[in-house]
């Protein structure tokens, strides 16, 4: 029975990819796959991981590189993998904020045993896999609610999906178009889901940055600045 946590492995290492895969599914994950961060961004821009397996050595750009860069934006756990075994490496590594630095070789039970350790520190810290943190704020896409300060803001099914797809396209503009088809509604409708949203968040610091209106286009969330 699949525990319902979905693990992206970013690998440049068809073999081990594949390994690795087969491994944490028969563990009860799901697991997809990528050769670069850029093929993963954009598996990341589609869906909400629970956890990124990282190796070091990447082409084009190096896993320190995309966890320096993206470790506070995406708030997904980091496990990086690397055959450089130094001292030296294993702190460099840690010290982009990844969750855990396992040296290759390893054994897949150790990797396994890491994996739920994060996965439990995370549910200590209660930063569940359906929680995203927006600034000061805590969305929840799952219930419906964004809390702030202790105080839960409930939030329609289309509110929350507006949210949910802007996080997923943080800092790039989306077209009203784009939402109103996802919401199975008209661009009108989309502009009203927008200024009721609006109006339940704007008591909270930053809130404008949440919901940005892209002159032409449509909206997009600034997570950079939140």
């Amino acid at each position: 029975m699949f525990q319902k946590k979905h693990i992206l492995v970013i690998d440049d290492d068809e073999k081990l990819r594949k390994l690795l895969k087969s491994f944490l599914f028969e563990q009860g994950y799901l697991v997809d796959t990528s050769k670069d961060t850029h093929t993963a961004k954009i598996k990341m821009s589609n869906i909400l991981y629970d956890l990124i397996i990282l190796d070091v050595m990447l082409p084009q750009e190096s896993g320190i590189t995309f966890a320096e860069k993206n470790k506070n934006i995406i708030n997904i756990p980091i496990l990086m993998l690397s055959a450089m075994s130094e001292v030296e490496d294993r702190i460099k590594g840690l010290k982009t904020g990844v969750d855990e630095y396992l040296c290759k070789p390893f054994e897949p039970e150790e990797l396994l045993l890491r994996i739920e350790n994060i996965i439990k520190r995370r549910s200590v810290l209660k930063t569940e896999a359906n929680s995203i943190i927006l600034g000061d704020c805590i969305f929840n896409s799952k219930d419906h609610i964004l809390i702030f300060n202790k105080d839960k803001i409930e939030l329609t099914l289309n509110e929350s999906k507006v949210l949910f797809h802007l996080y997923k396209k943080s800092n790039f503009a989306v077209k009203r178009e784009e939402l109103a088809n996802i919401l199975k509604v008209s661009d009108r409708s989309v502009d009203v889901i927008i200024k009721r949203l609006r109006q339940k968040i704007n008591h909270i610091p930053n809130h404008r940055n949440l919901l940005l209106t892209s002159r032409g286009i449509g909206y997009k969330m600034e997570v950079d600045t939140l």
